[in-house]
This record gives structure tokens, C-alpha cells and sequence, in this order.
């Protein structure tokens, strides 16, 4: 029976940089091979073991189709049977969502008034109801907060808003670790956003590999979404432009004028192939755009990365395998659906930064 000896996140540590090592090793070999060097000296001289037979060396603990861990970290492409027996080996599913409310966009009018467009989940999992939205307040973040200086705000459901509310870019994995059948539960995923939201949105589609390409540009027409977000077996599937792939998705999206804009990204793995964006261009666009980020992720997507890319005020969730990833996402969905439009009187949103409470949450509004 195989056991492992070593903490499990210096074993995720050393399979993702093998991935990168491999991927990069002709442009950064030094730098990786480093990299690599430190890995094992800092998680130990465990690093990478398991007890199999008095062998102790991880890369040659074969897990399926006749591949060990380390080649399976290293492979272009993951058979559904070996994800599957990789599970053992990774984390479990993981999320930022549950008891949340989120700030999806926000517009000041000319009067100084403010509107803000949320969504959230009460702590059972549950979207929001409309009683739950009525009971909104709204009080100044500033320490310890009187009995009354928390005022009812005016809510408005999505439902009843006019059609130009959101905008909403999704930011699609195609490198070759990502199989038809992940691809669609993506699909399935961002089959069933378009087909909750009222409409009150325009969508388009961004699909990335080694290479980044507008499937479907912006558009409100709700046919040609769905035909946007179906499963391309015939794009090109190599490595994983993550960085670029929202760079353009984020450049296309903060153009647009509305005041909700959400990315929704999925991967399976770490960046490995971006040369027109990096991090820091993601992150500093997000903060700056008040640009609402969900990251989806699963395999060897990697969770400070996750967290990192949706930033304090996005959600991420993690699956071990995309197949379990939808249930997941579900609640999500869900909850924006039911999300409303807050508005919040001139004489409050002076006040400086706020806190907004519905059903027992609350989320910080910073000034702008």
C-alpha cells in the first residue's frame, strides 16, 4: 500500500515545478533548474518519497498507464483515467465563496449617489433571497459602529434591471492537459450562467493556449454566446498562456462601459507560455477597473496562484478533477441570478469607505 512521507504541499510543490522545468527548460534553465535544486532542499530529504516496495523515490512510482508522477507532472496530456489516479495526490476541492457577499460592479451617479451591484450566499450556501436583499444596510467603516448609524438601502433585483447592467468576459483553458470532456464541463458551466442571468448582459469569449484567440466577440445575443462557449475540439491545444489569455480578455473587457464587469477564467495548470502579459499587469488592471474575477481551477492549478488572480474582492474554487467542478460552481451561478442593484444616498457614500450587511454577511466598499 502506498504512503506518503512528506508533507503534501512540498510534494504538489515538486510535481508543479517538474511541470515548469519541462515547459521552460530551453529559455530559463538555469533559473528552473535553481529553482528545482531549492524545492528539494527546502521540503527535505523526503521530498518526493513514498514507501512502494522499499522504493523511495517518487518520480519512479508509476500511477497509471504506465507513467510515474513525475512524467505525469511533465506530460503534455493526462489521459481522464490517470486524472483520476491522480486525486490521491492532490488537494482537495477548496473555495472562497460560502458565506460571501460580493461587490460585482459599482457607478456613481452625478448626484454623488452610488449604485452597487451584488450577489452572495448566506452561510447554508443558499443565494440570497429577495427578502434577505431588502434587509440590506449600510453603515461607515469606521471602527466600532453606533446602533444607528446603519440606514436601510433601496434594492433593485437583476431582474428588473434595463438590458446594460453587466458585462461579461470568459477566459477559457485550451492547452492539451485540458480533455474534450473537462472542456465540457466548462462548457456546461457557462451554459448554465447565460441561461440563469436575466438579461441584463453582453458576454464574449476568450480562448487561450500557447496562443490567444476571440472565439466570440462581445454581444448581447444569447445564440451566439451559447454557440461561443461550446467545446472547439478544433483549437490549437499546446501550453498554457494563462497570463495572456486574461490580459486580453481584461484589455477587451475594461473598454466596455457598463458598470458590472465580471472575468471568469478556467485552468488546469500553471502559466508556462505568456509573452505579451505578466502578473502584475493582471493585477493592476483588476484593482484599478474595479473588474469583479472568478477563477476556476483543477488539476495542478495552483492555490496561491487562484487566490492571488481573483484578488481580495473575487472567488476562486479548486476540484481535483473538472468532472466535480460543476456542482461546485453551482452555487455561483445561482447566486448570480439573483444578484440586485444597491443604491446608497449621496450623504452615505460621502461618509468614506462603508459596510454593506445583507442576511448576516457583509462586504467592505471602499471610496473611490
Amino acid at each position: 500500500m502506498i504512503r506518503a512521507r512528506q508533507d503534501l504541499a512540498c510534494t504538489l510543490l515538486f510535481f508543479r515545478l517538474v511541470v515548469l522545468v519541462s515547459f521552460k527548460l530551453p529559455r530559463c534553465v538555469g533559473f528552473f533548474a535553481s529553482a528545482f535544486l531549492f524545492a528539494l532542499g527546502g521540503c527535505g530529504a523526503n521530498v518526493g518519497t513514498f514507501d512502494v516496495g522499499g522504493t523511495s523515490d517518487a518520480g519512479a512510482l508509476e500511477v497509471c498507464d504506465g507513467q510515474t508522477l513525475a512524467q505525469l507532472a511533465s506530460a503534455k496530456t493526462i489521459s481522464d483515467g490517470c486524472k483520476s489516479a491522480l486525486q490521491t495526490y492532490l488537494p482537495a476541492p477548496f473555495e472562497n465563496f460560502d458565506g460571501r457577499v460580493v461587490v460585482l460592479g459599482r457607478e456613481t451617479h452625478d448626484d454623488g449617489s452610488l449604485r452597487l451591484f451584488v450577489a452572495g450566499v448566506d452561510g447554508a450556501g443558499a443565494p440570497l433571497s429577495n427578502d434577505a436583499l431588502a434587509g440590506a444596510t449600510v453603515a461607515p467603516k469606521n471602527g466600532a459602529v453606533a446602533a444607528d448609524a446603519s440606514v436601510a438601502v433601496s434594492v433593485t433585483p437583476f431582474a428588473h434591471l434595463p438590458e446594460d447592467v453587466l458585462s461579461l468576459e470568459l477566459v477559457n483553458d485550451y492547452s492539451a492537459s485540458m480533455s474534450i470532456p473537462d472542456l465540457k464541463v466548462v462548457q456546461r458551466i457557462q451554459d448554465d450562467l447565460l441561461n440563469a442571468l436575466p438579461p441584463i448582459y453582453e458576454g464574449e469569449v476568450t480562448l487561450f493556449s500557447s496562443a490567444v484567440r476571440v472565439k466570440q466577440a462581445f454581444t448581447t445575443d444569447h445564440a451566439a454566446l451559447l454557440a461561443g462557449v461550446e467545446c472547439d475540439e478544433g483549437f490549437d491545444r499546446e501550453l498554457t498562456a494563462l497570463y495572456d489569455g486574461m490580459g486580453n480578455g481584461l484589455q477587451s473587457l475594461t473598454a466596455r462601459s457598463r458598470p458590472a464587469r465580471v472575468l471568469i477564467v478556467s485552468t488546469d495548470g500553471l502559466e508556462n507560455a505568456s509573452v505579451a502579459f505578466k502578473k502584475t499587469d493582471i493585477l493592476q488592471r483588476v484593482a484599478q477597473d474595479h473588474v469583479f474575477v472568478v477563477m476556476l481551477g483543477a488539476l495542478f492549478a495552483d492555490f496561491d496562484e487562484l487566490s492571488t488572480l481573483a484578488g481580495p474582492n473575487g472567488v476562486y474554487f479548486y476540484t481535483p478533477l473538472y468532472a466535480n467542478l460543476h456542482d461546485q460552481v453551482a452555487k455561483l451561478v445561482t447566486a448570480l441570478s439573483h444578484g440586485a442593484a444597491v443604491d446608497i444616498t449621496a450623504d452615505m457614500a460621502s461618509q468614506g469607505p462603508l459596510v454593506l450587511a445583507i442576511a448576516g454577511q457583509s462586504v467592505d466598499v471602499e471610496s473611490d
